[in-house]
């Protein structure tokens, strides 16, 4: 084997194990060398490609892909009742309204809204708000969500864990907070409403992706939504061990 081919082939694949190149290899100690230059660059190539697939990947896409095809199912139904409600009124302004006598109004009483369940609406949260938040990775300092959760009446101390994403959000029309922590297995969603919300208490609840827990702390609701293998109960414990609430 001449010295070009040599090269070459100790380059592009230093693992070949004719025995010509084998021969040629151990004919000097710079055709040794090159050679094992070569393998060491080699593995450190396919090392570095090596990337490990977490042993969930599977559960998050498939939870990714049922929430993007609720979003569109969503978008689409509004989409049509709008155009609906559009052709009502086109057809309502092209009616005369002519009218030889006046009907009296009619009173209506007030129907009072029954209360939301709790659980419920912080599943729809999630569902809703997924797209937003999935990535979100703030590193929020401890300084930072306690300027936020001041507003509820808590101070929260070291311990808390690692908080990728604090906000206010509208919780089915009540100014919340909304929290993600890294829990055990992913991430777990905390909204913190206060108890003029008057939604109806769920201590637990679940849907087909996701499960959660409430309780009353200080004058609010935490609740807690991660999903099926998250252990919920090691975030209510830091949260009970972490977070001063007002009386």
């Amino acid at each position: 084997m001449d010295d070009i081919l040599f090269r070459h082939t100790a380059i592009a694949t230093p693992n070949d194990k004719s025995e010509e190149f084998l021969e040629r290899a151990m004919s000097s100690d710079s055709s040794k060398k090159l050679v094992d230059d070569s393998k060491a660059f080699d593995k450190l190539l396919k090392d570095s490609l090596k990337v490990d697939v977490p042993d969930d990947l599977a559960d998050k896409i498939m939870l990714e892909q049922s929430f993007a095809l609720e979003r569109d199912k969503n978008i689409s139904a509004r989409w049509h009742l709008a155009i609906a409600a559009s052709v009502a009124f086109v057809i309502g302004l092209s009616i005369p309204l002519i009218q030889k006598t006046v009907t009296p109004p009619v009173e209506v009483a007030a129907v009072e809204q029954a209360p939301e369940d709790i659980g419920n609406v912080a599943l729809e949260m999630v569902k809703n708000e997924y797209f937003l938040t999935a990535k979100a990775n703030e590193n929020a300092s401890l300084q930072a969500v306690n300027a936020k959760l001041a507003v509820y009446g808590g101070q929260a101390k070291e311990g808390l864990g690692e908080v990728m994403f604090v906000n206010y959000c509208s919780f089915k029309g009540t100014s919340a907070l909304h929290m993600i922590l890294k829990g055990e297995k992913g991430r777990v969603t905390v909204f913190v409403v206060p108890e003029q919300g008057k939604f109806t208490p769920a201590a637990k609840f679940s849907n087909e992706h996701l499960k959660g827990m409430s309780e009353k702390m200080g004058k609010t609701n935490i609740v807690i939504v991660g999903e099926p293998d998250e252990p919920l109960e090691m975030t209510q414990e830091k949260l009970h061990d972490s977070i001063k609430w007002d009386i």
